[in-house]
C-alpha cells in the first residue's frame, strides 16, 4: 500500500509537520511505502481556466512539478494525508496551488468519464491545526479537501483538526495528539 503525505506548513518542523511526521512513521512502521512531498518546496504553476484538461485530460503546462512530481504521486497513492495549518480558514497558498490544479482528474472524471481508479478503495486524511478557538477555523479546510478527494476519487475518512495550537512545538506537548495518531494508524 502506497501512502502519500502533502506538508503545507511553510513552518519547516512545525505542528502539522509534526503530526503528518508521526502518521507517517506509523504507517512505515506497518510496512507501508511512504512518500512525504512538501508543497511549499514545489515549483507548481497556477492554473488560468484554460478548459484543456476538459478537452484533452492533459493540463497545458506539462513540465512543472504538479504534472512531473506531484500528480504521478496522487495517482499511485492508496492513503494521501494532507497537513496543514489554518491561513484565513483555508490552505495555504502553494497546497491550493496543487489543489486547483486537481482539475485535470475532475475533467478526466465528470467530463470525460473516465473511470481510472477503478476498483480502488483510496482514503484521504486530513491533519491541520489552527491559533484560533473559532467554532468554524476548520470548515472552509474540510470542504476543500472534500473536493480535493472527490476529483482524485479519494474517500474523505477522517479529520483530526486541533484548535489553540500557534506556537511551533506546541502539538508535541498536546494531551491527545499522539495518541490520536496512533489510533488513526492502528485503523489501517
Amino acid at each position: 500500500m502506497n501512502v502519500l503525505g502533502i506538508n503545507a506548513s511553510p513552518r519547516k518542523k512545525g505542528n502539522s509537520h509534526h503530526l503528518m511526521s508521526l502518521f507517517m512513521e506509523g504507517m512505515h512502521e506497518k510496512g507501508y511505502n511512504t512518500q512525504i512531498l512538501d508543497a511549499m518546496q514545489l515549483n507548481i504553476k497556477s492554473c488560468i481556466g484554460c478548459g484543456n484538461c476538459e478537452r484533452k485530460g492533459d493540463c497545458i503546462f506539462d513540465k512543472d512539478d504538479f504534472t512531473t512530481i506531484f500528480l504521478p504521486a496522487v495517482m499511485k497513492a492508496d492513503i494521501i494525508v494532507l497537513a496543514s495549518p489554518v491561513y484565513f480558514y483555508g490552505f495555504p497558498a502553494d497546497l491550493k496551488a496543487l489543489i486547483d490544479r486537481v482539475q485535470v482528474l475532475w475533467s478526466r472524471k465528470y467530463v470525460l468519464k473516465l473511470d481510472e481508479f477503478k476498483g480502488r478503495n483510496r482514503k484521504g486524511i486530513l491533519l491541520a491545526v489552527g491559533a484560533t478557538q473559532g467554532k468554524d477555523l476548520f470548515d472552509g479546510m474540510k470542504l476543500t479537501a472534500r473536493y480535493f478527494f472527490d476529483a482524485a476519487d479519494i474517500c474523505f475518512t477522517v479529520d483530526l483538526c486541533y484548535r489553540g495550537v500557534d506556537q511551533k512545538g506546541q502539538m508535541e506537548k498536546h494531551p491527545s495528539g499522539f495518541s490520536d495518531i496512533r489510533k488513526l494508524v492502528d485503523s489501517f
